[in-house]
């Protein structure tokens, strides 16, 4: 086909995908956006909107305002607003739309529930003000009869829409129980079961606890207790609570937890479980109450068993601490070799032993880092022995050293295993003389030396020794615990793939 023929065919393919969407595509928007516009409800705009009154036949009135960017239930009690669920109402005002247009005039407004109407919202501005009456629902119990006021059409919505726009004043008002932020806690104290536990933050990511016991804390356990503290809202407020007889259980409270900052704090005292009203396994919601407030709250109680207070299950047992983003060089002595890595930019390695490289994949690395960050101990013995050789770390199989961002000391993790000696006279085991149950014997001794899968300890061909589930390590400079750790090997074989990786030394299988 020619040339020209082939350029006629495109300019005309271009000028009819520009038809399709002016045309069609573009135009259709368009109609749709208007037939959008035409069937709204309020014109009005959401963010100019100061006030909003709700009123249910027979119920009390509820008003909403804002005041100095803060929305706040000002009746029938005067406490703080949602402003989540706030916004939510005004959208769904704002947006609202007709599904159909029953009567454009002369309507008989008490066939269908409107002299007298059963909810009524009103939106105001600084300037304007706008009123929806909701009536009786229609016979199939889908929709609504509405009318905005002053105007003489009798229209059909979608139930979704009253349901958005009727709220309560328990879905209305701020239900949040704690009004420190997470990120100003610097103290948590729990008091229960006539044990006390404390917590302090030392830096902006360390965690301590003070007692019961005085060791460094899981940083993120802590961050997830505090979030789903601080989150906490009430299913319940009772805004005049009885005191006499203290039917709340709250004088003498099952447990506390205090919040402190630098300025104030709080503390949460547990009352009394509620009758269970759901499933007979479901654990009964509890009364609380900040201390020094009026109010009594009803809080979920699978809420408050979501923070824990248990030393062991606190206990940070990471033996390096490091934040993988910060580090900038990394070597590794490893199975006979030396690795050399460098930052060269976010995300970008370059490698300098055993060859050099302008350019490795990150994510081995990436991948080594954080297993290196999650290394946990199983076993700590304090201080590091005196004789390494007996504990496999005069000569570490494995050595990793961390060069941290803006720091000049690096650190630097060992690990080790003892070789195994050989039995000592008089405790040599008779070995069976027939060839094939010395055979057996054998395979016994080496399925029991052979490392699990889960170990990740991979042995190589030849007579290498095998890596056992658990090793030792040490970490310099150790700062203020001398420790000799035990740690699973599993890792080991994870790093062994990453290097192998980023030599490209790895088989296909």
């Amino acid at each position: 086909m020619k040339l020209g023929k082939v350029l006629i065919y495109f300019a005309v393919l271009v000028v009819l995908a520009g038809y399709v969407y002016l045309v069609e595509i573009r135009h259709k928007k368009e109609q749709e956006a208007k037939k959008a516009e035409a069937e709204r409800i309020a014109k009005i705009e959401k963010d100019k909107i100061v006030e909003v009154d709700f009123r249910v036949k027979n119920g009390p009135r509820i008003v909403v305002r804002k005041m100095n960017d803060t929305w706040v239930l000002t009746e029938p009690v005067k406490v703080k607003a949602d402003k989540k669920v706030v916004q939510s109402v005004l959208n769904a005002f704002a947006d609202a739309q007709f599904e159909k247009v029953i009567k454009d005039k002369d309507v008989a407004w008490q066939e269908y529930g409107l002299d007298q109407p059963d909810f009524t919202i009103t939106a105001l501005t600084s300037d304007d003000s706008v009123t929806l009456f909701f009536g009786e629902q229609n016979p199939a119990k889908t929709s609504y009869y509405l009318r905005e006021k002053g105007g003489q059409r009798l229209l059909l919505v979608a139930d979704t829409l009253r349901n958005a726009l009727n709220k309560s004043v328990l879905e209305l008002r701020d239900k949040t129980v704690f009004t420190i932020a997470p990120s100003d806690v610097d103290r948590i104290v729990v008091v229960r079961d006539g044990k006390e536990t404390e917590l302090t933050r030392t830096e902006p990511e360390t965690w301590t606890m003070v007692r019961p016991e005085s060791f460094k804390v899981k940083a993120a356990e802590i961050s997830r207790n505090l979030i789903g503290l601080t989150n906490l809202e009430a299913k319940d407020i009772i805004d005049e609570p009885k005191e006499e007889g203290d039917p709340y259980g709250l004088a003498k409270p099952d447990f506390k937890i205090l919040l402190g900052s630098k300025d104030r704090q709080q503390t949460l005292l547990v009352g009394k479980e509620l009758e269970p009203k759901g499933p007979a396994t479901a654990k009964p919601d509890r009364y609380a109450r900040i201390e020094g407030q009026g109010m009594v709250y009803v809080i979920g109680a699978h809420q408050l068993d979501n923070f824990k207070t248990d030393p062991q299950a606190l206990r940070d047992r990471s033996i390096l601490g490091f934040r993988p983003d910060n580090i900038e060089k990394i070597e590794v002595r490893f199975d006979g070799k030396t690795w050399l890595l460098q930052k060269s930019g976010a995300d970008k390695w370059a490698m300098e032993q055993p060859e050099k490289r302008a350019s490795v994949e990150a994510w081995p690395v990436t991948g080594m880092l954080w297993d290196l960050k999650n290394l946990e101990w199983k076993e700590m013995n304090e201080p590091v022995p005196g004789d390494l050789g007996s504990v496999g770390l005069d000569k570490p199989q494995f050595v990793v050293t961390l060069y941290k961002a803006g720091e000049k000391e690096p650190m630097t993790l060992k690990v080790g295993w003892p070789e195994k000696s050989p039995n000592k006279p008089g405790q040599e085991q008779a070995k069976p003389a027939d060839p094939e149950a010395r055979a057996k014997d054998r395979e016994s001794e080496e399925s029991k030396e052979k490392p699990s899968a889960e170990s990740g300890a991979e042995e190589e061909q030849g007579e290498e020794a095998k890596i056992p589930a658990l090793v030792n390590a040490v970490v310099e400079p150790h700062g203020e615990r001398s420790a000799l750790y035990k740690v699973e090997s599993s890792f080991l074989g994870r790093a062994r793939k990453d290097l192998e990786r980023l030599a490209g030394e790895e088989k296909d299988k």
